[in-house]
């Protein structure tokens, strides 16, 4: 249980950041440094009257297709590394050299090979988070020996093992993959939605900067930072969820 202390602790850098804001732009006296409370009122007004909605449902609907491709891919091919180690030694070198390319490079080729339209982005998804889902679904189904060990001496082969025992005692390991490839594809979807769409969070930030809407810029920016921190956090209550059913502690 969290102490008030932790709680307001959890705060402090935020409330240092708007401090320096709010002092930073009568300093500047910049059009392009609004104050805090201007930039909040304007969020307060693009959800409310609904101007930020569609572009919202927008980008949440391209990041949840990318996600659950790059979940499905990555944990199919986690667990066939894990159970076949020939396999392994062959495609980890690929994997880990893959995951160092940004997916946004490939964007050129994706617009010729996919248009501009919603696989291009789809694509950027699954290609920032898959190779985070495939290496913690392989790493977290090495378990503990004894548990194995007492599957086998019920009787259990190996997939019944992987699917009965393994599989729940990872779940969490495999969770964190998918926190960290989702955060990462909400950057590559905000950036890409920037490069070529015609709707989504990131083409509306770049619209309102283009129109000078500074105050809509941050806004924006804003209402971004709270909806990937809104899904990481989904995700780690159901990181806590698998952890707690296996007695840890909690993260």
């Amino acid at each position: 249980m969290k102490t008030g202390r932790e709680i307001a602790l959890r705060f402090t850098g935020f409330l240092l950041i708007l401090a320096v804001w709010q002092f930073a732009g009568p300093i500047r006296d910049s059009p392009a440094l609004p104050p805090p409370i201007d930039v909040f009122q304007t969020a307060y007004y693009l959800i409310r009257d609904g101007t930020i909605w569609p572009h919202m449902v927008a980008s949440l609907s391209i990041i949840l297709q990318g996600i659950a491709i790059a979940v499905v891919f990555g944990f199919v091919l986690g667990v066939v590394m894990f159970q076949y180690r020939a396999f392994r030694i062959a495609a980890l070198p690929v994997v880990e050299s893959v995951r160092g390319i940004a997916a946004l490079t490939l964007f050129p080729m994706l617009i010729v090979l996919l248009g501009i339209g919603a696989p291009s982005r789809i694509f950027v998804i699954f290609w920032t988070a898959w190779p985070a889902v495939v290496l913690s679904t392989m790493h977290s189904l090495n378990i503990d020996k004894g548990l194995v060990e007492a599957g086998m001496a019920l009787g259990m082969k190996d997939w019944r093992i992987l699917y009965a025992i393994r599989i729940p005692v990872a779940a969490q390991g495999i969770v964190a993959g998918i926190r960290i490839g989702v955060g990462g594809g909400w950057i590559g979807l905000v950036a890409a939605e920037m490069l070529g769409a015609t709707n989504g969070l990131g083409y509306f930030l770049l619209w309102s900067a283009q129109s000078f809407r500074f105050d809509r810029v941050y806004a924006i920016i804003i209402i971004i930072a709270a909806t990937g921190g809104v899904m990481n956090f989904a995700l780690l209550m159901v990181q806590k969820h698998f952890q707690k059913r296996l007695g840890g502690t909690q993260l």
